[in-house]
């Protein structure tokens, strides 16, 4: 039994497939020959299905962690970091700005020093915006609250974000990349089993190789006998 099935029930299709592959040798996965065609056609399709079951799981992770995760954190820091540069003084903050602001205040390169006059001018910017004078929020609660994902744990600093990004992008790619070959193998698979040998009387199935030797060796017969 494997840890790869597929069930319905009540038009839900449930899939069910381990994404734990021990280590893999690719070019052995990929390579084949004539002799073991037919031990390779056995499990083929299996092994295919597999593969990119685990490729579409992979890009799924990777799309959850880019919607619910990603996303959300620089619409959290680019908020502030609008607000850090109108505490500096700049009236229409500009896109650009916004994201590199963004990236300096949460990059893991920047010292707490230059990041708390950051969290002072978005404070700043903050009062200012404020309807109620009366209620003003201390920076420490808005440092905390500006500081959201650098106070997790794990940090997520900016470089830690977009190295997980970008490992979760080529895992997924890389396995997308098997399986297109897998899917080239297969073709020519098919396309070797068709050339493969026709039956000859009681003799088994011959390959494309021994079909060849064999009409060569029959042609040789013939001219021999024309002598």
């Amino acid at each position: 039994m494997s840890d790869f099935k597929v069930s319905i029930v009540n038009g839900q299709v449930n899939v069910l497939c381990g994404d734990y592959l021990p280590e893999t040798d690719i070019i052995d996965l990929l390579e084949f020959n004539e002799l073991k065609l037919e031990d390779l056609y056995q499990d083929h399709a299996a092994i295919q299905a597999r593969w990119e079951q685990i490729a579409i799981n992979l890009k799924n992770q990777y799309d959850r962690f880019d919607e619910e995760f990603a996303k959300k954190w620089w619409a959290h820091n680019k908020r502030f970091a609008k607000l850090s540069l109108l505490g500096q003084g700049e009236k229409n903050p500009t896109v650009d700005s916004i994201r590199d602001t963004t990236i300096l205040f949460t990059s893991r390169d920047i010292t707490d020093n230059e990041r708390e006059k950051y969290i002072f001018w978005a404070h700043k910017a903050s009062k200012s915006k404020s309807p109620d004078k009366d209620i003003e929020e201390s920076i420490q609660d808005f440092s905390k609250q500006m500081s959201k994902y650098l106070l997790m744990d794990p940090v997520w600093y900016y470089e830690v974000l977009i190295s997980t990004l970008k490992t979760m992008e080529a895992n997924y790619l890389t396995l997308q990349n098997i399986c297109k070959r897998l899917e080239s193998r297969s073709f020519h698979m098919k396309e070797l089993k068709d050339l493969t040998m026709a039956k000859h009387g009681n003799t088994g199935p011959l390959t494309y190789k021994q079909k060849i030797d064999q009409e060569f060796h029959t042609q040789a017969i013939t001219a021999k006998s024309k002598l």
